[in-house]
């Protein structure tokens, strides 16, 4: 049997699969969605969406076809004039307590600037502007600014979000 049968054949046998609770830990959200061995490493990507098993379980969505996924991940928009960048995204109802969610500025020379990060459960930090709405299904949608202060690089990505484990 090929590698892409294979990777089918999974994909099919855990769609269907509910997501384990946030609290849990990421080992008990890949036990619960039937990831093993390779499957359940933080950077796979089953159904080659581009998102990773870590970004899946920091945003409490199914590891394989969750429909709902682009509109809980982070999208970008320019706002205002003139316009600046604003990282928006939803967070789960229940923040796992083992990852961090941290909002880079990539710079015009390429560097990271941290101007947000919100550990596990604690408050968001940083220089950035964070904003919270709390949504019907409990799920608290967030929008980062950049600092007023630091300029703003030309280009389509300025604020990049990433997704870590807490040591």
């Amino acid at each position: 049997m090929c590698w892409k049968s294979v990777v089918a054949a999974c994909g099919l046998l855990l769609a269907g699969l509910s997501v384990a609770s946030a609290q849990d830990g990421y080992l008990e959200w890949t036990d619960a969605n039937g990831l093993v061995g390779p499957f359940a490493e933080p950077e796979a990507d089953l159904d080659t969406d581009g998102i990773t098993n870590l970004m899946a379980y920091a945003f409490d969505l199914a590891p394989v076809n969750d429909p709902d996924a682009w509109e809980k991940l982070p999208s970008l928009a320019f706002i205002g004039d003139p316009p600046e960048p604003v990282m928006t995204f939803v967070l789960p109802r229940e923040i796992p307590r083992d990852v961090c969610y941290v909002v880079d500025l990539v710079t015009e020379d390429g560097k990271r600037i941290e101007i947000a990060r919100k550990n596990g459960r604690g408050p968001w930090k940083g220089t950035g502007e964070v904003f919270r709405r709390k949504l019907e299904d409990g799920c608290t949608e967030i929008s980062v600014e950049a600092p007023l202060d630091i300029p703003i690089p030309e280009g389509e990505c300025p604020l990049r979000l990433r997704v870590e484990f807490l040591p």
